[in-house]
């Protein structure tokens, strides 16, 4: 699928059941999230028919753990020599220092046959990959625009929320919730009332539009349906 322009030099990436996503700045551009092991290639061919390079590509920003977020990274590291940043926690899993932890599925239907036929199978094992910078809560990542980080947890310990700080804010949910038939719960948690805590205080920010990592963006009056969702 070819890169869709979502904000004002932001494009969304879909990969299938997950997105990802690409910041302009200036000539570099910014990753936010990677896939799948097997999407590396899907995403380079994406910034190539945006007449790009691989190696325009500095800065990878991973929103937490999982593979079908970190699992493209090492290899898109190789290709393109970017620097990846995440947070500590999650970070320790991609380094292949910490076990991912087994998250269990949020209640509901669609959310019960969606673990099953895809994460209850899975090994949930990443390919390990440097992180070369730890993003804390409140970082101000020094490219992208103005990305500023936000701590996240529920759906992993380590997950993290951004927002471009421009042209009236975009923020990127990642996995807080998903977008796919409606806005709803992700279909797992590693705390799942931590999870709910998170969307309660995303809820209370202000924002043109919201990404995530499953699903399309919402923007203009269809964004107050994220605050409207899970205002506490």
């Amino acid at each position: 699928m070819p890169a869709k322009l979502i904000f004002p030099g932001v494009y969304a990436l879909g990969l299938g059941p997950v997105n990802a996503f690409l910041i302009e700045d200036g000539s570099a551009l910014t990753l936010i999230d990677t896939g799948y092991g097997k999407d590396d290639q899907k995403i380079l061919a994406a910034v190539q028919a945006l007449g790009r390079s691989p190696s325009d590509i500095k800065n990878i920003v991973v929103t937490h753990c999982h593979p079908d977020h970190a699992g493209g990274l090492a290899a898109l590291k190789k290709q393109t020599g970017a620097s990846a940043w995440m947070s500590h926690i999650d970070a320790e899993v991609v380094r292949g220092k910490v076990a991912i932890n087994r998250s269990t599925p949020s209640h509901g239907l669609m959310q019960q046959i969606m673990y099953r036929l895809f994460i209850a199978g899975s090994s949930g094992i990443v390919d390990k990959a440097e992180i070369e910078h730890e993003i804390a809560d409140g970082d101000v990542l020094p490219f992208g625009g103005g990305l500023r980080a936000i701590a996240a947890p529920g759906h992993s310990a380590g997950h993290m929320a951004f927002m471009l700080e421009r042209d009236g804010g975009l923020l990127f949910a990642a996995d807080a919730c998903s977008n796919m038939g409606g806005l709803s719960l992700s279909i797992v948690y590693d705390d799942h009332a931590q999870g709910r805590k998170t969307l309660a205080a995303l809820a209370k920010l202000t924002f043109a539009a919201v990404c995530f990592g499953h699903g399309p963006a919402l923007s203009g009056a269809n964004a107050r349906k994220f605050n409207q969702k899970w205002e506490a």
